[in-house]
């Protein structure tokens, strides 16, 4: 009776093992055991806000779901230097009841405001049209037609508008020039703004792309530390908004240099910020 307890014993535990029809071979019995897995890394993608893990990339090709991962950082470098060119925006603009007494007297007030400024030193070169335009002006009146009240539109006449900017490369002169135009030009000028920038931003760019770099490297090696891995190399390297200008004042002279009582405008150029920003990707050994 034991004997045959044993035997129908050993017949079920054959027929489970080749319930695939599949002969047991040492090939079968070995995916049966448990392989070894590869190391995982954490990166700073894995992190979710508030520092909570949710994800990992792999030690091989750092990607998940054929994203790459590793370490992205951007660093940004930036530079303050004293602004050597203005830009004057400087306009004329003429009201009267015909087209052509308008776009005279609008062209006589330009030529001045032009002939005066190239005395002081901006180059033909450096002035440039901007805007021109001429449109209608109406009145509305009120009128009683067919004993309703009703508003009719009038011409009353046309406006003309001329509108250029001058670069000045003497930023000290700047006031004297606005003056000098607002002068030349009478009632009809306008002075629509000045703009302070850099005229080649070229040579500081080495010094920004440096201080951005090490800006990123150091982003990196702190996150690096902070998840407790070890920074390998960058991987790729993107530089944005190459040698911006950007300042932290806007100049609006419009209103204010008509009202000005002053003999002489006083304008204060300040500082401009040369800023470069790039983004990286470093990997992670």
């Amino acid at each position: 009776m034991n004997k045959l307890i044993v035997s129908t014993l050993l017949i079920i535990s054959m027929s489970l093992a080749c319930s695939n029809n599949e002969p047991i071979t040492d090939e079968n019995v070995a995916r049966l055991e448990p392989t070894a897995l590869s190391p995982v890394y954490a990166s700073s993608s894995t992190f979710a806000d508030g520092g909570t893990v949710k994800g990992v990339a792999n030690s091989e090709s750092l990607s998940v779901n054929d994203v790459q991962g590793g370490i992205r950082v951007s660093g940004t470098g930036t530079v303050s230097v004293e602004p050597d060119v203005a830009v004057l925006e400087i306009g004329v603009e003429v009201f009267a009841g015909k087209v052509s007494k308008a776009r005279s007297e609008a062209s006589i007030a330009m030529d001045l405001v032009i002939s005066t400024i190239k005395k002081l030193g901006v180059e033909e070169k450096d002035i440039q049209t901007t805007s021109f335009t001429i449109y209608p002006r109406y009145d509305y009146e009120e009128a009683i037609i067919n004993g309703n009240r009703i508003n009719t539109q009038v011409l009353t006449g046309y406006t003309v508008s001329n509108t250029v900017k001058a670069k000045v490369f003497e930023v000290d002169k700047v006031g004297e020039i606005i003056d000098s135009a607002a002068e030349a030009g009478g009632d009809y000028v306008r002075i629509n703004g000045v703009d302070f920038t850099i005229d080649d931003p070229n040579p500081y760019k080495t010094t920004i792309r440096k201080m951005a770099v090490e800006d990123a490297v150091n982003k990196a090696q702190e996150y690096a530390l902070l998840t407790n891995v070890e920074l390998g190399p960058i991987i790729s390297l993107e530089e944005m908004g190459s040698g911006s200008i950007q300042s932290p004042y806007e100049a609006d002279y419009g209103m204010r240099m008509m009202m000005a009582a002053a003999p002489t405008t006083s304008i204060n150029s300040g500082q401009l910020d040369i800023s470069l920003t790039v983004n990286t990707l470093f990997a992670i050994k």
